[in-house]
């Protein structure tokens, strides 16, 4: 089963570069109305694209995901999501929506730019949940390289397996 990353990762800068420069940011109420909203767009988008296609039995947003633990895949190959979470390997908030958001109040934010971004930094994981409380919540190790995107796994001692999906037969 292999999910075209490209085709997601296309789809959801268009998405998310129109809606971010829908935004009125002046507008502090409807700013306060909108926050919760504007910080899962893409997280929500993202998951209905990943999971859309996914077979019935497998139609979870843990099946979906870019990489996985071997305890974690265990459990995913027994048809269950009991005990598992869905993680962004790099805070999505920080790392992503923090500086898109700068970027489209200062007039510069490029669709091009959200792609690089979302393709650079927007990968996900099923992990444990206790392979879960392992991991920093919303930041990169200090010595980070902005680079390795598995840096926040490997500084908890946690492997991180590409997710094969072809348990889905």
């Amino acid at each position: 089963m292999e999910i075209n990353r490209e085709f997601i990762i296309n789809i959801l800068a268009n998405r998310y570069y129109q809606f971010l420069c829908s935004l009125p940011y002046h507008d502090q109420l409807y700013m306060k109305g909108i926050h919760e909203g504007k910080g899962k767009f893409l997280a929500n988008l993202h998951i209905h694209l990943a999971t859309r296609d996914l077979p019935k039995k497998w139609n979870d947003k843990r099946y979906s995901t870019d990489f996985v633990t071997p305890a974690a895949l265990e459990i995913l190959m027994n048809n269950s999501v009991n005990g598992l979470e869905y993680e962004h390997l790099i805070p999505k908030k920080k790392y992503i929506q923090d500086i898109c958001e700068q970027k489209t109040i200062e007039g510069s934010l490029t669709e091009e730019f959200v792609k690089k971004i979302i393709s650079q930094y927007l990968w996900t994981a099923t992990v444990t949940t206790q392979e879960h409380k392992l991991l920093s919540r919303r930041v990169m190790p200090t010595d980070w390289d902005n680079k390795d995107i598995k840096a926040r796994y490997v500084s908890a001692g946690i492997t991180l397996l590409n997710h094969d999906k072809n348990y889905f037969k």
